[in-house]
Formats: structure tokens, C-alpha cells, sequence
């Protein structure tokens, strides 16, 4: 598949990316282009996958979407093993009540946290048994979805990313690991309905969720209240939603409103039943090239102060919507970088400004003209998505 480079200007996309790190916006303009490369490279050399990844994933090359799974396993992974003696203080304390580690300080205690997590999973993990998907099926797609749900809120939460997407979807990559026979006509069904979860999504809760908590290390005296805060932003989101949706599909017929990811499972899932797929050899050696890749890029950033390339920027790399935004990026990082080292830190300190009137100048109309299109009728006013 050929490619080429797309050279788009952003206001707010400058704005946002002038505020991260030099060393993260780097990293991330780097791997888009190194993802463009390969697929030339690729090109050039007629290296092609037979495979159809189905799932409504954000990188639509099958060879770099494994490569991506497996940076994302090994980030997930990695954060695991990096924060193993902080959860066996939170397991210990929520389970054995040992009083030398202190929740005080948290939105919940951690005997709160572990029991909504418990119990969560096993609703969310019997609900798809009881309609009929076999358990180990209903295990594995929650710990794909789990990885690409924790591994891109870290991406977001680390690297100050304010656009982009997972790069894969857990319903594609599970049935390209395993194939679709061994999971059955109903278990297929079911995942249909999980489409929403990952697929193809430009926000997650959790990622709301981690940017407030930030933003709440700011509050002084206990966090609690920040807990039922979210919780009530939760329920009016949600509540809103659902109006806007079923008042929408009774006006227009819901077919009409190109919600993608559940029109575009269900396609998926007639054609696999139609036509049952088997293991994909190929997409399992990728994924583990990919894995490979992310741990030597985390080794080498541990281990050596001087290394330029930052690993968040691998798996998210090769998304769609970081072809349209890598020209921003380079442009942000090469700006920052001139004002650091001919200005310094004050020089950066005065254009900051500058740079969040670009972000305002681009958001604030899209606000103001849904409130005119609301009195007026007008409509494609269309807010900045990408």
C-alpha cells in the first residue's frame, strides 16, 4: 500500500503540543513518519498481509495494527510490573487492613476501589457469559480491552497527547488471534455489541478521569468529594447521551446517524459467519515484534539519559488521525526547541500566551456557533474533530 505525507495546519493542535515535553512531541512526530516509511518500504517491496483485520481499528495496515497491540501489551505490562509494590500496598490495605498504608489522601479508600473492580469485572464478565459468549472468550476480550483502555490513558495522561486514538480495537485482534470458529455463531453476536468499547474512539472516561485526578492534586483537604463529582458528571453524560441518541434515531432512523462502530460490527460479524476465519500466524509474530520493539525502546530510556526517542510514541505512531497532525507536532517541537535554546525559559515563559490563544481561537467559535445553530436551525457548523 502506497502512502504519502499530508501537510495540515492546526491552530489548536500548534497550541496544545508547545506545551509537552520536547522530548514526548519529538517521539511522537518521529514514529508517525517512521510508520509512513515502513509502509512505503512496504510498498516498494510488495510486502503485504492477506489478512483482513476487522474491528474498526485506527491503523489500517494489519502489519503495523499487531505491531501496535504489542506496544500496548508491553506498556500496560510494563506499568503493572513498574507499580507492583504500590499494589500489593493497595491489595493489603484493601484486603488485610494493614494500617501502615494510608489512603486518606485518595478519592476512594483502596478497599472501596478493589471491591468496585471486582465486582465490576464479574458483571461485565457474566453479563457477556449469560448471553451467551464462552468465558474464556469474555476473559480475554476484557484484558485486550483493558490494555488498550489503561495503556492509551497513560499514553494521554504521560505524554499531555489532547488528540488521538487507540490504534487497534480488542474485538479485531481477538479474533485474529484465535479465529472466529472456536468462538461460535452466539459468541460473535455478542461481540458486536462490544464494538463501543475501544473501537476506533477519540475519548475515554478513564482518561477524564486520570487528567482530573491530576487537576485535583490541587484541591486541599480530602479528595472524596471529587469522587462524587465524577460520578455525577458520569451519570448526566450519560443520561444526556442516551436522550440525544434515541430522541435523534426515533427523528432520523438510527441507521442514518453513522454511529460506526455498531453499524460496523455487525457487518463484521455477518461476514465472519458467513466466512469463519482461523488463527492468523502472522499476526501473533507481529504482535510480538512489536512488543519487542516497545521493550527495547522502555530499556533504553531507563537506562540511558541521552536517548532522544520517548516509547509512548511507538504504538500510537501509525494512527490514522496522527497522519493528519504529525506536521503540527514537528512544527510545535521545532518552535519550542529554537525558543528554548535562543530565549530560555523565559522567552518560553512569555509566548505561552500566544499559544493558548491559538487553542482558544480554534475551539471557542465551534462553542458559539452550536449555540446559534440551536436558535437559528442553521446547521454543518462543524466543530474541529480532527
Amino acid at each position: 500500500m502506497w502512502t504519502w505525507l499530508q501537510f495540515k495546519f492546526r491552530f489548536n493542535i500548534l497550541g496544545f503540543f508547545y506545551f509537552l515535553k520536547t522530548e514526548i512531541a519529538f517521539s511522537l512526530w518521529f514514529f508517525n513518519l517512521f510508520a509512513n516509511a515502513l509502509r512505503g518500504i512496504f510498498g516498494v517491496l510488495g510486502v503485504t498481509s492477506s489478512e483482513v483485520l476487522r474491528g474498526g481499528h485506527a491503523v489500517w495496515n494489519p502489519i503495523l495494527a499487531h505491531q501496535s497491540m504489542g506496544g500496548m501489551l508491553v506498556l500496560f505490562l510494563g506499568g503493572l510490573w513498574t507499580a507492583r509494590k504500590h499494589l500489593k500496598a493497595v491489595f493489603r490495605k484493601a484486603l488485610l487492613g494493614d494500617p501502615q498504608v494510608d489512603d486518606s489522601a485518595e478519592i476512594l479508600s483502596y478497599r472501596s476501589a478493589v471491591l468496585i473492580l471486582i465486582i465490576g469485572t464479574a458483571v461485565l464478565v457474566g453479563w457477556l457469559w449469560l448471553a451467551g459468549m464462552p468465558v474464556w472468550v469474555s476473559l480475554s476480550l476484557f484484558f485486550l480491552a483493558a490494555t488498550l483502555i489503561v495503556g492509551y490513558t497513560r499514553v494521554v495522561a504521560e505524554s499531555g497527547l489532547s488528540d488521538g486514538s487507540p490504534p487497534v480495537g480488542p474485538v479485531g485482534i481477538l479474533v485474529s488471534a484465535v479465529g472466529s470458529s472456536v468462538i461460535g455463531t452466539q459468541g460473535l453476536a455478542i461481540l458486536a455489541t462490544t464494538y463501543f468499547w475501544v473501537n476506533n474512539v477519540r475519548s475515554f472516561v478513564m482518561t477524564s478521569c486520570a487528567n482530573s485526578l491530576k487537576l485535583g492534586e490541587e484541591l486541599k483537604g480530602g479528595k472524596q468529594t471529587l469522587f462524587w463529582a465524577l460520578i455525577l458528571a458520569l451519570g448526566v453524560g450519560l443520561a444526556g447521551s442516551l436522550w440525544t441518541i434515541m430522541t435523534l434515531s426515533h427523528k432520523y432512523g438510527a441507521l442514518n446517524l453513522q454511529i460506526w462502530s455498531e453499524r460496523g460490527g455487525y457487518e463484521d460479524v455477518g461476514n465472519l459467519i458467513r466466512s469463519p476465519s482461523t488463527p492468523h500466524l502472522w499476526g501473533w509474530i507481529n504482535t510480538g515484534i512489536g512488543a519487542a520493539a516497545m521493550a527495547l525502546l522502555m530499556v533504553a530510556r531507563w537506562r540511558y539519559a541521552w536517548w532522544p526517542l520517548h516509547p509512548l510514541g511507538y504504538p500510537i505512531g501509525p494512527v490514522w488521525i496522527m497522519d493528519h497532525l504529525w506536521f503540527n507536532m514537528f512544527l510545535a517541537w521545532l518552535i519550542k526547541v529554537l525558543v528554548l535554546k535562543y530565549g530560555g525559559v523565559g522567552l518560553y515563559l512569555r509566548t505561552r500566551p500566544f499559544f493558548m490563544g491559538l487553542i482558544l481561537g480554534q475551539i471557542v467559535p465551534g462553542g458559539v456557533f452550536l449555540i446559534i445553530d440551536h436558535f437559528t436551525g442553521m446547521t454543518g457548523n462543524v466543530i474541529f474533530w480532527g
